[in-house]
């Protein structure tokens, strides 16, 4: 379960929500790109997600952000969480690069954490897909097999787990990753002041996706109503009226599956999972500001997404307009210029004049999708 040379391909067939891993060197000589100081920093905003676990004199703790006195609450051993630093600092966004492989849809956040030795958050399960990435200074990790474990309480807000066997035993050191699919018990604690970057993946339920889809409003414009005159005619004289047959029964799952399988279904699906935490760009641009956006692209100027923003639509679509969605909003061009906006949306950043051709550029549907993203605030764009 240590990989040394890494390759996508058989790490997918082999260990990708299958069985935890140790990636040696995935990162050789990583510097990290953010600060313990900094990311305290960030801790102490009221629209950062953020906590601090510590152990001290036998018992655990657990404070919630913002922080606003450290020398409370930083006692023991530590550790300082913050949720979703990916879309507040570039260096930290371009990590997620580094498992482009998996579909992006699945990406959720990169949690930053500094602990110092000693630190951690005690043996616990998590149900979604990550990789922890080794910053400064060392950790060990343990992590284990999925089986029954009696649930740990130690804290209203910290829920850890007793006695699993450890298949991984390892340290890490900078640049290395340990993979930790769902439900594998895992354990890691500081060996020295260190820190950790964990891109997390999500796995929704089903029950939240369908939840996600009647919030996104995907059936309020329908309004097919059950009838039963074939059905009616098929039940038994003998049939007591409480009973539902079969072939009742099979009419209405299949009206509800014909309405899952409906394009307006397949939209909000790609809209709830487009919804994420960001930050409020909060953009109102002027009149001069707009007409400066117009002619940053009649010039071709470079597009350049923001950190954290994650745009994504269904491959498959018919009709005269494409869409995508980026936090639940969505956006469209014509079909016929799917190709080239899929281009955009993929990218970090793309030079429009280095990639499109003239007649892509001055095509009207395409430009005005453009300036869209660029009026939202979700991209931005430099000469």
């Amino acid at each position: 379960m240590i990989i040394e040379q890494f390759n996508k391909d058989e790490f997918i067939a082999n260990y990708w929500q299958q069985k935890p891993c140790i990636i040696r060197a995935f990162l050789p000589d990583y510097k990290d790109p953010i600060s313990e100081e900094h990311l305290a920093g960030l801790a102490e905003e009221l629209d950062i997600d953020s906590r601090i676990v510590s152990f001290d004199k036998g018992q655990w703790h657990v404070e919630q952000g913002p922080i606003n006195n450290f020398k409370k609450f930083c006692k023991g051993k530590w550790t300082i969480l913050v949720q979703g630093v990916d879309k507040f600092i570039d260096n930290i966004d371009y990590l997620t690069d580094l498992v482009r492989f998996i579909p992006h849809w699945r990406l959720d956040d990169v949690m930053v954490s500094y602990s110092v030795e000693g630190g951690g958050v005690g043996p616990h399960l998590d149900e979604y897909d990550v990789f922890i990435l080794q910053g400064k200074g060392s950790r060990r990790w343990q992590v284990g097999l999925p089986s029954s474990f009696e649930e740990n309480i130690v804290h209203p807000l910290l829920k850890q787990i007793k006695g699993f066997e450890p298949v991984i035993d390892e340290v890490l050191r900078p640049g290395d990753v340990v993979y930790i699919p769902p439900k594998h018990p895992h354990n890691g604690v500081a060996l020295e002041p260190c820190m950790n970057y964990s891109i997390g993946f999500r796995a929704h339920t089903d029950v939240e996706l369908l939840t996600g889809i009647i919030d996104e409003h995907a059936f309020e414009n329908a309004d097919t109503r059950y009838t039963d005159n074939k059905t009616m005619q098929q039940r038994s004289g003998e049939l007591r009226p409480g009973a539902i047959t079969a072939l009742e029964m099979k009419k209405i799952k299949d009206e509800l599956a014909s309405l899952i399988f409906s394009k307006n279904a397949e939209s909000a699906i790609v809209q709830y999972l487009s919804r994420q935490s960001l930050p409020d760009y909060d953009y109102e641009l002027s009149q001069e500001e707009i007409e400066e956006v117009d002619r940053a692209l009649a010039s071709g100027a470079t597009l350049l997404r923001q950190s954290g923003i994650k745009a994504i639509y269904a491959q498959e679509q018919s009709g005269e307009e494409f869409e995508f969605f980026v936090n639940g909003e969505r956006f469209s061009t014509s079909i016929a210029m799917s190709e080239h906006i899929q281009k955009v949306v993929d990218c970090r950043e793309i030079h429009l004049r280095n990639h499109f051709a003239a007649n892509i550029l001055e095509n009207d549907t395409f430009s005005e999708c453009l300036k869209a993203l660029l009026l939202s605030g979700y991209w931005d764009y430099k000469y």
